[in-house]
């Protein structure tokens, strides 16, 4: 019997030589070009950039004023206690009755034996709710010493509607004949506006103005109004005889020597953010500077402040925020804007024809769309990355001296002309690109370049931070 053998396949034994397919081929390709991309990204230098915001600026001067005005301090030439026919700020002509003295105290004890209730109307009750209401709505931790300026004012008006009762009751007496000749009557000597606080500088003038007067701005108002006896000699009220009023500041040299040409200047009234243009005139006295602001408004509004914190605005403008560090200056090359052709294709909009010369000496022409940096009545300015010194210009070239290669009859200009100006380097393309700027103001650390400016930076545009650190052209990314 014959025996049967099984016959298998025997195995080809596994190469230990790397088999190369198209997997492999790609893997190695995107292992190499992230190393490149690698070593080239620690090769080139770091560019810090800033993004261009809008910016809107007071150049101005902070400060505290002192406020002069034609007034009077009316005293009592007799002790006695007072009642007052004129409420606070209210304006009396001549021989107005102002207020009523009674030496003897014998109307005063009279009023004070009988019930002293006073009717307070509807129209009281609504005129103190709203003081009170504006005081809260206006109220802020920055200007805590409003208070006192409400408390004022609320003493005032309580005080004038209580002492409407009282004048009813004097006057009723003094009909009667029951005043007898121990209640005067005390008029206006001159027409005016009255005013129950004061602080003893009634009599300071332009004249005798000196920096003492700036040692201590706090307002010292004093409130006159009393129940009390009034002594022989005390202050009664307040006359501000005069729309007419100045505002002083004091300056230092600085300050002085910055406005001192000025013939006007825009204040702003921190109080109650008043702004106003006005007059001034300077004065040097004692190697003091000061500067006096007049008004012909206004004084009633301020009449019971003796400082004033102000802001005298130099400059207001909105324009575009840039460092400084950012700033470069760069000169460009000047064409004629008659040899411009206008182009759409063109991002700045404008080309020019080109004089060239080719291998075998022929003069032919080529179109070249230089970026426009800066333009003005008479010239565009572009940047030597676009066009060389001693590139030749051909205005107004026909089709057929163009093909031709004859320029005889076209005027040229040979570009060598430059002007210097002051720009950014923008990275918007991801290159440093030489951009024109206009400086409207200057600080030590950051300019406001004009906004809207043909060929120009715009908001949120990206610049250069150092422009110390990079040259135009160079590649960022």
């Amino acid at each position: 019997m014959a025996v049967k053998y099984n016959k298998r396949r025997r195995k080809k034994p596994v190469s230990n030589h790397f088999r190369i397919n198209t997997a492999t081929v790609i893997s190695i390709a995107v292992f190499l070009y992230l190393v490149v991309r690698s070593v080239m990204s620690m090769m080139q230098p770091t560019v810090s950039t800033y993004e261009v915001t809008a910016q809107r600026i007071y150049d101005k001067i902070s400060t505290t004023g002192i406020a002069l005005r034609s007034e009077k301090l009316a005293s009592t030439n007799q002790a006695g206690y007072i009642t007052y026919y004129v409420a606070d700020g209210e304006r009396v002509g001549v021989n107005s009755k102002i207020y009523a003295i009674d030496g003897s105290g014998s109307i005063t004890s009279q009023l004070a034996g009988e019930d002293g209730n006073v009717e307070f109307s509807d129209d009281n009750y609504i005129d103190l709710k709203n003081q009170i209401m504006d005081y809260k709505s206006s109220y802020n931790d920055s200007s805590f010493g409003s208070i006192y300026d409400f408390k004022y004012a609320l003493d005032n008006n309580i005080m004038e509607i209580t002492n409407d009762s009282v004048i009813r009751k004097v006057d009723d007496l003094i009909e009667s004949g029951e005043a007898g000749s121990s209640l005067n009557q005390i008029k206006a000597g001159e027409s005016g506006v009255v005013s129950y606080c004061y602080d003893g500088m009634e009599g300071v003038s332009l004249d005798s103005v000196d920096s003492s007067l700036f040692e201590n701005t706090d307002n010292n108002m004093q409130q006159i109004r009393s129940n009390s006896l009034y002594a022989q000699n005390s202050p009664v009220y307040r006359l501000v005889t005069d729309e007419n009023w100045n505002l002083v500041v004091e300056l230092t040299k600085e300050q002085y020597d910055k406005i001192k040409d000025k013939e006007y200047l825009k204040v702003k009234f921190l109080k109650d953010d008043l702004t106003v243009t006005r007059g001034v005139t300077f004065i040097e006295r004692n190697g003091s500077y000061f500067a006096a602001l007049s008004f012909n408004k206004y004084m009633e509004r301020y009449m019971d402040d003796r400082y004033l914190e102000v802001e005298l605005i130099l400059n207001s403008l909105e324009g575009l925020k840039i460092p400084n560090s950012s700033l470069v200056q760069q000169k460009l090359y000047a064409i004629p804007v008659e040899y411009a052709v206008q182009s759409d294709e063109a991002v700045s909009g404008v080309s020019f024809n080109k004089q060239d010369v080719s291998e075998k000496g022929e003069l032919k022409a080529s179109t070249i769309s230089p970026a426009i940096c800066y333009k003005d009545e008479g010239y565009y300015y572009v940047s030597g990355m676009d066009v060389n010194r001693g590139d030749v210009l051909i205005k107004n070239a026909t089709q057929e001296e163009i093909e031709s290669g004859d320029f005889t009859k076209s005027e040229t200009y040979t570009i060598s002309q430059q002007k210097e100006f002051e720009g950014v380097y923008t990275i918007n393309k991801g290159y440093a690109q030489f951009v024109v700027i206009t400086n409207l103001y200057q600080a030590d650390d950051f300019c406001i370049a004009e906004d809207s400016m043909e060929f120009g930076i715009s908001q949120y545009d990206h610049v250069v931070l150092d422009s110390s650190a990079i040259e135009e052209g160079q590649i960022i990314y």
